[in-house]
């Protein structure tokens, strides 16, 4: 089981927005794959969908932006993944309108709805031992290849029965453990016949990774403020460029269904967009974008 989170702000006056554009990306993906009818549940609307025999859900959080992570947290917490088993799909400012990018981690970059979404892991992390376990489990299978080295079962107790749960951080050739999330999973929580031993507790400048999908909208033009760009609907301009890249992004998130973030890096990072690729965004009358053209999508590359 897994979940595609796009994000961006809830109600009609948003939808159209450059803020909106991971949104535009589960519309695509909700009909290349059937998906069922959307539901309410914990501060998300959420679909469902199977993707060569993987469940999987699709999730538009119903906060707005600037506290996405509550709701990813919520829908966490309900269904009982781990931070290995999201991807989440968003806006990206530094990123040229048009292009994606495809990310096993890495820091907000500004990016307010990202922000959230570290805080609460981050709170999360500290008291759920399966949020630190899945965080080793997602390095490790980033990293095992190029460091050399075989990620092994550590066990793990949470809720009182042991399992084995846990991936060990890969070892880089130097023999120290890879990435900063070696250093919040120094130790997991364990349950002894002594009591409860606490693991590691993140210090504030400490992120959990999780894999994400940024799609470029580019800067806003001199003299425009950040936030009036992204609150701001696409230009004529930018439509079939910033279509390319959401059909793009939508093949890179099948991918990692299929075959995890780092095949998907491999194959999506550092592909130029398509020269006039045909608009699968959707205008008012105004010219004003509200979505995706489910009739006139591009067909999906199996």
């Amino acid at each position: 089981m897994k979940a595609i989170i796009g994000l961006g702000n809830p109600g009609p006056t948003y939808r159209s927005t450059r803020h909106n554009v991971g949104w535009f990306v589960l519309d695509v993906l909700a009909k290349r794959w059937s998906a069922g009818a959307s539901v309410t549940a914990r501060h998300s609307q959420v679909a469902r969908l199977v993707i060569d025999g993987e469940q999987v859900f699709l999730v538009r959080p119903q906060t707005f932006m600037n506290d996405s992570g509550k709701a990813v947290r919520a829908f966490i917490e309900r269904d009982g993944l781990g931070v290995d088993e999201i991807l989440v799909i968003y806006d990206d400012l530094d990123l040229a309108a048009g292009r994606i990018r495809v990310r096993p981690s890495g820091s907000a970059g500004g990016h307010r709805g990202i922000l959230s979404i570290q805080q609460h892991l981050r709170e999360l992390a500290r008291t759920t031992p399966r949020i630190r376990a899945s965080a080793a489990r997602l390095e490790a299978s980033v990293a095992g290849d190029a460091a050399g080295a075989v990620p092994s079962p550590s066990p793990v107790v949470e809720g009182g029965s042991p399992r084995v749960a846990a991936m060990a951080p890969a070892q880089g050739r130097g023999g120290g453990a890879t990435g900063g999330i070696s250093r919040l999973l120094s130790r997991v929580t364990s349950r002894t016949g002594k009591g409860e031993q606490s693991g590691a507790v993140a210090r504030s400048d400490e992120t959990v990774p999780f894999a994400r999908i940024k799609v470029g909208i580019g800067r806003p033009p001199s003299g425009m403020d950040a936030i009036e760009f992204v609150l701001g609907s696409f230009t004529p301009d930018d439509l079939s460029l910033v279509s390319g890249a959401v059909d793009r992004a939508a093949d890179a998130a099948t991918d990692w269904v299929r075959e995890g973030v780092r095949v998907t890096m491999n194959r999506h990072n550092g592909s130029e967009p398509p020269r006039g690729a045909p608009p699968v965004t959707v205008a008012d009358a105004g010219g004003r974008v509200v979505g995706v053209d489910r009739q006139t999508l591009p067909p999906h590359r199996p």
